[in-house]
């Protein structure tokens, strides 16, 4: 859709709007100002990396409170040991040999699970999504639009490209890698390295006829024998980030709706009577996942594009297969049997309703759609499932699919008097060489963060969460005696960590902590740092507690018993932010951590390593600590990528490289490295090559 005809509809769809009480002017001034008196905001952090911890860590975890912030780190990859699953006391021993003796069988007979009433009928679904249109409609107090579109697939395989197989030849050389949340368990990034070439998305302006425009593509970089680009894939609107698996490139994108947009055949029809160019529709979209062939790096082929009804949410590359989640929102359409306006598509052909799950408690009208790929022959899904939820956090370990759904209690209708607290809702999801299995169905008190507030670990889930809790008190009309509604007073907001069974029952759990502390504002003031013992899940304890100031947005395991963290430092007694800090804790006593160092950068005030553990380059094993930062309350606002070392117990600015553009624009900017190489890349499709050691620049493109 064009620019202007997207701006004119959300323009439009903008002054229709209602705006709701607790937004009008006098409101959120009121909630600003008692925001600021707390000076407290509650923030959640998780990370699980870091190689070789001694055992005596294994049944540790740490987590970060930050006077409401919350930093929370399971355990490092290496310490989930492959045989885990071998010992007869795993809680989860039969259910993989369950999983087993149902592979490969019948869609219905794997689901041993989740209720036989998950399982609808097309029209079950539909009765079952009515009463949540219903309910919606009433809550915002407008009408919904119409069902969506499938969006087909044109099958793009080059029939004379030969599929190769055939890994790239390893580096000898180490390399910087996608920091990811998990160990084997691949994330898609904007970036890439795999030892000899770089991958990056980049947005190369172009001139045609005297009009400049910026081409999004992905640009791949060969670095052997000097930089140089071998080639870059034009035929984007916009990519959202990718994967390279062997000799294979895989990118994902998300699009919206327009007149050139794919239909599927049962649709095209209607396509007149339902959709015009600059409608709502455009707000439900689809997305593509294209599968290249790139043995030849110079000359990528196109073999499969994937198209999906939704937005892409998240994803993953476990073991040769793709994992992908994506959105897909209901609507009404014109009756239960508009199919296409509230059944998902994939590849232009609606999901069959044995695939769909409905569970009880579905209060929303979205879909997560989970789909695989089997890398090695990506020419179809290798299976797919719906469940309806609006769960919209997801952790990925190397065998679960973990999705989370935000309860909130405030204002609901079913609202009593007395105390009640927000909850999470919890689903798991089994995947086994591409195939999915539903398998359990919980919950907890509160809010999760991210997905760094989740961790699995023998079997368990442990889960971080913010409680809050309401006093609920019935409003009548002091002359009728009418019930008018309810009023929901904070009670308090308490901290809690659990430990949750294959099941998703809570076995363990350590609640109450931080009693009192209201999160209202972007205003810190010291940073606890607890280390928890799990040893035994059914009862957890707090081992101790480290106070310093400021707070660490984002932790990573470094080496054998220390801890990173990336954070701001802050006043201690006004809780103000003052530029950001590296701090480096001791792990070797959980009963006494300890804070070993600490780097003040207070000339910059943001990184988006703060939010992203991708944008974070952190490798204990050579010892690289790098990240881009930028301040604005500096003189000359600095933009640097800065590169640090741990050596003799201290924190070592190897580097500092300044990555303000000449032109005076901005873009993104990703470090990675290839040896004694650095590499800087930018969003505008620039590379730089530097010495790693003497800062030397070395090459540009």
């Amino acid at each position: 859709m064009k620019k202007e005809k997207m701006e004119g509809l959300l323009r439009r769809k903008g002054e229709e709007l209602k705006i709701p009480k607790s937004l009008e002017p006098e409101q959120m001034r009121e909630t600003l100002i008692n925001a600021e008196r707390k000076s407290f905001r509650f923030h959640l952090r998780t990370h699980v990396s870091g190689r070789n911890l001694y055992t005596m860590v294994a049944a540790a975890v740490c987590f970060c409170l930050v006077t409401g912030i919350w930093s929370y780190m399971g355990q490092p990859e290496d310490l989930l040991l492959p045989d885990r699953f071998v010992s007869e006391q795993d809680s989860g021993q039969a259910e993989r040999q369950d999983r087993k003796e149902t592979k490969g069988a019948a869609v219905s007979e794997v689901e041993q699970v989740l209720p036989e009433s998950a399982h609808r009928s097309y029209e079950e679904i539909y009765a079952y999504l009515s009463e949540n249109w219903q309910r919606k409609e009433a809550l915002s107090g407008e009408s919904e639009g119409e069902g969506a579109l499938s969006a087909g697939i044109e099958d793009l395989a080059a029939a004379d490209a030969p599929v190769s197989r055939q890994k790239l030849e390893a580096s000898t050389e180490a390399f910087g890698k996608t920091n990811t949340q998990v160990e084997q368990v691949d994330e898609a990034d904007q970036i890439k390295n795999d030892g000899r070439y770089l991958y990056q998305i980049a947005g190369k302006e172009q001139e045609e006829n005297g009009q400049y425009s910026v081409q999004t593509g992905i640009q791949i970089l060969d670095t052997q024998g000097g930089l140089k680009e071998a080639a870059f894939l034009d035929d984007f609107e916009s990519v959202e980030e990718f994967y390279v698996w062997e000799d294979l490139l895989i990118t994902i994108e998300n699009k919206c709706y327009d007149c050139a947009a794919p239909l599927s055949s049962e649709a095209a029809p209607s396509m007149e009577k339902k959709m015009v160019c600059g409608d709502l529709y455009m707000f439900q979209g689809y997305h593509e996942i294209r599968i290249y062939q790139i043995a030849d790096r110079s000359r990528p082929v196109k073999l499969k594009t994937f198209t999906l009804q939704g937005i892409y949410e998240s994803s993953r590359v476990s073991e040769g297969y793709f994992y992908g989640i994506s959105r897909f929102t209901a609507e009404p359409g014109e009756g239960e049997q508009d199919y296409d306006a509230y059944i998902p598509s994939l590849n232009g052909k609606r999901m069959e309703a044995e695939r769909i799950y409905c569970p009880e408690d579905a209060d929303g009208t979205d879909y997560l759609v989970l789909v695989s790929i089997d890398l090695s022959d990506p020419t179809s899904f290798a299976d797919s499932r719906a469940v309806l939820t609006g769960a919209g956090t997801y952790y990925v370990s190397t065998e679960n699919i973990y999705m989370a759904q935000y309860r909130s209690v405030y204002g609901t209708e079913s609202a009593e008097e007395g105390k009640t607290e927000d909850a999470t809702g919890l689903l798991r999801f089994s995947f086994e060489k591409g195939r999915f299995y539903a398998r359990a169905q919980g919950e907890v008190p509160g809010n999760l963060e991210s997905c760094f507030s989740m961790d699995e670990y023998e079997g368990n889930l442990r889960v971080v969460t913010t409680v809050q809790e309401y006093e609920v008190k019935e409003i009548r009309d002091d002359r009728t005696g009418v019930r008018l509604g309810y009023d929901y007073e904070e009670s308090s907001r308490t901290s809690a960590l659990y430990i949750l069974d294959s099941s998703l029952t809570v076995k363990g759990k350590i609640e109450g902590l931080a009693e009192g502390e209201m999160v209202r504002s972007a205003r810190f003031q010291t940073d606890p740092l607890f280390a928890a013992d799990l040893s035994d899940p059914e009862n957890p304890r707090i081992l101790s507690e480290l106070k310093v100031s400021g707070f660490s947005e984002y932790l990573h395991f470094y080496g054998a018993s220390l801890l990173l963290g990336i954070g701001m430092e802050a006043d201690e007694e006004t809780g103000r932010e003052q530029g950001m800090k590296l701090s480096m804790f001791d792990l070797s006593k959980p009963e006494e951590i300890k804070e070993i160092s600490r780097v003040h950068l207070k000339e910059y005030d943001y990184s988006e390593a703060l939010n992203n553990h991708r944008a974070a380059l952190v490798d204990a094993e050579e010892n690289i600590i790098g990240f881009e930062a930028e301040g604005w309350q500096t003189s000359g606002c600095p933009k640097d990528y800065v590169v640090f070392s741990w050596q003799d117990g201290a924190f070592v600015q190897k580097q500092k490289f300044d990555i303000r553009l000449k032109d005076g624009g901005s873009c993104t900017v990703r470090g990675t490295f290839i040896g004694d190489t650095f590499y800087l890349l930018f969003g505008n499709g620039t590379a730089r090559a530097y010495d790693l050691n003497t800062g030397e620049l070395q090459e540009e493109i």
